[in-house]
């Protein structure tokens, strides 16, 4: 059932059943928090309100080095309106073997010396618990840190590690006489009971419950503090890829088999919260990380269709309000793929589009992890991070000064019956008598008619379909392959399938998750099967898609079943999917 704790008008009522099912749909992105952009925009914390007090912002770019030879006539608007400017914490590494996005020690400390004296504070976003890193030298808090492959193991101890481990990272700053003013925790608690969430097909699970991760996290915030005393702790929630109260999420990740994604973000915020306060910590704030499509564009997907979208975010201010902390809000778009020019113009339109609505953060944050822009400076380029903090801050002034913010219309978006179709044809498969009672009503409401159903109603329909194919899908092996521009290979993680048995026809789930800058169309089928391949599949970055296929026992060959997947007229690719034998093999 939804929960009803939030406000009326929030969402469109119906009956939703809390029960698992299967993600198919061409729409399902997940966020991929490992790209190289990176900056954030804050408006000053209680600004609005304070006469004389114009808002400033804070900022974040992957190129914050470039401030160590800066001149100030590169950037007079910027520097005169950012509070505070953040490093991502993977920018600053010790490391033995620096990446392309490694600022040296020497320009870091440049930067945060020349930050300082600006009035500038620092902050770090960081808190990976689910990254895995050795420390060299144990005990030596500026030890080298070496990044390793895989997902670390989620055990008590796993928060002081990271915090050990950051703070290492941090050392360039630090030891110039420049520590953190602000310590950003990158979506804790999911990293924590959901891990492994910045690439596809890394199907693995955390933490079995919030309040063994909320101890971690704390355990965390207590090294953090022995380290740097005076520093403030804000906590950064990925909100549509949670549920809410009870009420489902935006997204479903590839892997994931609830409506409520990574979980119920209310019920792990309200862990987390008494754990600190038990501890006699405090959080600073609270960061909504909530892209701009998932604001002003109603979702295909006719579960999260039910939902207000726009008042699912407030309702989050209003929690931060409730716990007397602050709220940051993060502005990005993902024309940020296309052009710095398309990014800023979604961005500007955003701000509006929230104070319009009510809304009231107290830190406004424009945070990219697409390709544009591309560089920091100077204010004077259009395809410029610093063009674009000139004006928002010119904007934030506006308002401020009392020019209206501009409201927006959410775009209407068709709902999507590519699910519906798929979800029918993978129960033919898996169940026919269910299949042959639910076939005829989807295929006249969903598959014949060009209008769409009622939201409440697709959503009920949308929900049993998904409830049956889990149901049918329960125990029946699963083969998870990744594509992209250069690869085609199993997803990590995954135990081999069991061998088919001898003289019956093995019924096999694929799972097939982009990581391609392109989209594609993917037709896949066994090879050496004499059945016909199955129907082609539509795939995108960050997509998942759910396919059935029939394995005959003959086709095991090598310890392996060989998939081939291409798009259509081309040559396929192949990869061979293990089965009884951890060993994978793939066939180019």
């Amino acid at each position: 059932m939804i929960d009803k704790r939030d406000l009326k008008g929030s969402i469109i009522h119906m009956q939703m059943p809390n029960i698992p099912f299967s993600a198919v749909s061409k729409f399902l992105l997940l966020r991929l928090a490992a790209l190289p952009m990176v900056f954030a925009m804050f408006g000053g914390h209680g600004a609005w309100g304070m006469e004389g007090t114009s808002p400033k912002i804070w900022l974040n770019h992957f190129k914050l080095g470039t401030l160590a030879d800066a001149r100030d006539e590169d950037w007079p608007v910027t520097r005169e309106g950012v509070d505070t400017a953040f490093f991502g914490i993977n920018t600053l590494w010790p490391l033995k073997f620096p990446s392309s996005l490694s600022i040296s020690p020497k320009d870091a400390a440049a930067t945060a010396a020349k930050l300082h004296a600006n009035g500038i504070r620092i902050g770090v976003e960081c808190a990976y618990f689910d990254h895995r890193v050795r420390i060299v030298e144990p005990g030596n808090p500026a030890s080298p840190v070496v990044p390793e492959h895989g997902i670390p193991v989620l055990e008590p101890g796993i928060g002081e590690h990271t915090a050990r481990a950051e703070i290492a990272k941090l050392s360039s700053i630090w030891q110039a006489g420049h520590p953190p003013d602000f310590i950003m925790m990158d979506d804790p608690m999911r990293r924590l009971t959901v891990p492994g969430q910045d690439s596809l097909g890394q199907l693995f699970t955390g933490m079995a419950d919030y309040p063994t991760a909320a101890r971690e996290v704390v355990a965390y915030m207590h090294t953090m503090r022995q380290q740097f005393p005076k520093v403030k702790f804000v906590t950064i929630i990925n909100f549509p890829n949670w549920g809410w109260k009870g009420q489902p999420a935006f997204l479903v990740a590839p892997g994931r088999t609830t409506p409520l994604n990574w979980g119920d973000a209310y019920d792990a915020m309200e862990t987390l919260f008494a754990a600190v306060k038990e501890a006699g910590l405090e959080i600073h704030a609270i960061q909504g990380d909530f892209p701009w499509r998932y604001y002003n564009q109603k979702p295909a997907n006719a579960i999260a269709a039910t939902i207000d979208w726009p008042q699912r975010l407030l309702s989050l201010e209003r929690y931060a309000r409730d716990k007397g902390v602050g709220f940051n809000l993060v502005v990005n778009s993902e024309t940020g793929y296309l052009s710095a020019e398309a990014f800023a113009k979604d961005t500007l339109q955003y701000l509006d589009a929230y104070l319009a609505d009510g809304g009231r953060p107290d830190h406004f944050v424009v945070q990219s992890w697409y390709p544009h822009p591309e560089q920091l400076l100077p204010e004077s380029e259009p395809d410029a991070c610093a063009w674009l903090c000139a004006r928002f801050i010119e904007r934030l002034r506006a308002i401020h000064a009392g020019s209206p913010p501009k409201p927006s219309t959410p775009q209407p978006t068709p709902l999507d019956r590519a699910e519906p179709e798929a979800l029918l044809h993978i129960l033919e498969f898996l169940d026919p008598p269910t299949h042959q009672r639910l076939a005829p009503q989807v295929s006249e409401r969903w598959l014949t008619h060009r209008e769409d159903p009622p939201v409440a109603l697709a959503a009920e329909e949308l929900m049993g379909l998904r409830t049956a194919v889990s149901q049918a899908a329960a125990g029946k092996p699963r083969a998870t392959v990744v594509i992209g521009d250069q690869e085609l290979r199993p997803a990590r993680g995954l135990k081999p399938l069991p061998l088919p048995v001898a003289g019956q026809t093995a019924k096999w789930l694929v799972e097939v998750a982009s990581t391609a800058s392109a989209s594609k169309l993917l037709t896949v089928w066994v090879d050496g099967s004499t059945s016909k391949s199955m129907n082609p599949v539509w795939v995108a970055r960050g997509m998942s898609s759910l396919l059935a296929v029939e394995v005959d026992p003959a086709l095991v060959k090598d310890g392996a079943v060989t998939l081939c997947i291409g798009e259509t007229g081309t040559i396929p690719q192949k990869v061979a999917i293990a089965v009884g034998d951890p060993v994978i093999k793939v066939v180019h």
